[in-house]
């Protein structure tokens, strides 16, 4: 449920991040977002009480956590035009990204 909410408010970061800022040229994610979303997927990984990965969970989570989370993290920097703002997202978005490693949705268990 966290997970879902997460990849949600990335989406809708990215998209207005991209609607916004339509006429200016594209640059490529810095890695830094990057291995700050992986940091915060193991933060999360560590918080939910280290589940056992199954591959494809580990995908899905590496895949919002780190992709989606790189991306947004880049939007909320561009939006807010604070650097702090991007790496919480970062790490935010990688910890929430975490949870889909769960067997059973975060409230529930």
């Amino acid at each position: 449920m966290i997970a879902i909410a997460a990849v949600l408010a990335d989406l809708v970061l990215i998209v207005a991040y991209r609607v916004r800022a339509a006429s200016s040229s594209s640059a490529h994610t810095p890695w830094r977002l990057m291995a700050a979303g992986l940091a915060g997927c193991a933060a999360g990984w560590l918080a939910v009480g280290r589940p056992e990965m199954v591959w494809g969970d580990v995908f899905l989570t590496l895949v919002c956590g780190v992709v989606l989370g790189s991306e947004a993290a880049k939007a909320a920097r561009g939006l807010s035009g604070r650097t702090w703002a991007g790496w919480a997202a970062a790490v935010l978005s990688g910890a929430a990204a975490a949870t889909w490693l769960l067997p059973d949705p975060l409230p529930f268990t």
